[in-house]
């Protein structure tokens, strides 16, 4: 029986109830709440990158991390997207891709799991876009400063997180098709 409770899990889960509270800071920020604001979304994102690092380095991969591991990013993203949308004037039409996107690859999954049991582990370039999300939603989140402005590097992010975001949703599609027709191929992105 595999251990459920590895250190990898538990930073995880620690991700899972982070978000309430980077939402809280996000729609009360002001002066003296932002460094708080901006040191739980930096460490959040840590948290992320070191879980991973852990579970690889150690051997302490587990089923319920390879589930647990995406579900604690894609309620993060999820979560400060709609508060961004919503109240800080982010792209719409982006948030709604980046859901709509995480929705089908969250769908995928489900569907190999109830299948055939398999948990697919993250790709190579479904990791960067997720880095790149971060760094899109980190460079919002610290114009939420009053006295600082980053409307130019904006675009230039914007483009580019969309160009990973449509590249890792056709490598998961594919990974989806390859394993639903049973053939046994590395995913794209190795």
């Amino acid at each position: 029986m595999e251990t459920i409770v590895t250190l990898p899990n538990v930073l995880s889960f620690l991700r899972l109830l982070m978000i309430p509270l980077i939402v809280l800071l996000m729609v009360h920020v002001n002066d003296e709440r932002f460094p708080y604001l901006l040191a739980i979304y930096v460490g959040a994102v840590f948290l992320d990158f070191l879980d991973g690092y852990i579970a690889r380095r150690f051997s302490q991969e587990t089923e319920l991390g390879r589930i647990l591991d995406p579900l604690a990013d894609k309620f993060l993203v999820l979560a400060i997207l709609v508060t961004l949308t919503a109240r800080f004037g982010f792209p719409l039409w982006l948030a709604a891709f980046i859901i709509l996107r995480d929705i089908l690859i969250l769908w995928a999954s489900v569907l190999l799991y109830r299948g055939q049991r398999i948990v697919k582990p993250s790709l190579v370039v479904g990791k960067f876009t997720f880095a790149l999300l971060s760094l899109l939603i980190f460079v919002y989140i610290v114009d939420l400063h009053q006295r600082i402005d980053l409307l130019a590097v904006k675009p230039f992010l914007v483009v580019l997180a969309f160009s990973f975001l449509l590249w890792s949703w056709i490598a998961y599609f594919l990974v989806y098709l390859r394993e639903k027709n049973g053939t046994q191929a590395h995913g794209p992105g190795r």
